[in-house]
């Protein structure tokens, strides 16, 4: 008898915590060539990766669901590959993925990330067409220098425009997760953690809930550490 109320008990706990997290289901549509291939959402935990959840895509479609007791930041894996950053938050998130495109929305948070990313695109995308207009008017007989005189205006226009949109982006979410998740994005384009003026601006005024950020932390005692190091 005690032991059926002891599970009884212990149903209704499990009952009880699971209710209290948030509910969230990825619905994932991709195009055949990715079937049977093994998706998978990835935390990272140190300088490793933990699985979260995985599943199989079959027949174009993949589905994965549980419960989460705040909001967090996951990367999609399709095998070894990472794919793209999903925030699990409470709702019925939608991932199309192709060979070219890659879409994430249904919740607010990751609808303002998929925005932020086909934007960055945009920008990235324009730097590259610059590349090869320079790379053509070398073609065309123009010298190296010429050809970068050419271009230099528009570039500087072009990344300054990018730098001002991640800027804004990250301030406009310092109180969200993906505040300290583009932060991470920024930052992995260094080849070591450096305190940069963009950087300093970024974290000058910043929230706590920001600056007490696992990477965030990190990033600004490492970056601390190189800066004492090169002034020795």
């Amino acid at each position: 008898m005690n032991k059926l109320l002891n599970l009884i008990v212990l149903i209704h706990l499990a009952l009880f915590a699971s209710s209290c997290g948030k509910q969230y289901t990825l619905h994932g549509n991709t195009e055949s060539y990715f079937n049977g291939s093994k998706v998978y959402l990835k935390v990272e935990s140190g300088e490793k990766w933990e699985t979260l959840d995985s599943c199989e895509i079959l027949h174009g479609k993949f589905r994965m669901q549980g419960t989460a007791d705040s909001t967090f930041v996951t990367a999609l894996f399709i095998g070894d590959e990472a794919i793209i950053p999903v925030v699990i938050e409470a709702g019925e998130i939608t991932l199309d993925i192709n060979r070219h495109d890659i879409t994430i929305g249904g919740t607010e948070l990751n609808s303002a990330l998929s925005s932020f990313m086909q934007t960055k695109n945009q920008f990235e995308q324009r730097m590259y067409e610059l590349e090869r207009l320079e790379a053509s008017l070398i073609l065309d007989g123009h010298t190296a220098e010429s050809a970068a005189a050419q271009t230099e205006e528009d570039f500087a226009l072009v990344g300054d425009s990018l730098d001002t949109y991640v800027e804004g982006f990250i301030r406009e979410h310092y109180n969200t997760v993906l505040g300290p998740c583009v932060f991470q994005l920024l930052c992995s384009a260094m080849p070591y953690p450096l305190m940069t003026k963009q950087i300093e601006g970024l974290l000058n005024g910043a929230p706590d809930c920001f600056l007490s950020d696992p990477y965030v932390k990190s990033f600004i005692a490492a970056a601390e550490e190189n800066k004492r190091r090169m002034s020795e």
